[in-house]
């Protein structure tokens, strides 16, 4: 069975990027955060990915609770 498209495969965005374990789709994520302003290196912006996955119910979010 493969995983869904989209899903990280770590628990944590800060581990997986200091264990250098990111895809290079990842870590392209994180170097556009960067890039766009969202975040000024690509550990604050592994940072505030983890806070909106702890924090940030998807489905929560998505039906407005």
């Amino acid at each position: 069975m493969t995983e869904p498209q989209g899903v990280p495969q770590f628990v944590s965005w800060q581990i997986a990027l200091r264990d250098e374990t990111l895809t290079e789709e990842q870590m392209a994520l994180l170097q556009e955060m960067v890039d766009e302003g969202q975040s000024e290196t690509l550990e604050r912006a592994a940072e505030l990915l983890d806070f909106q996955d702890r924090f940030i119910n998807a489905t929560e979010h998505m039906y407005g609770f």
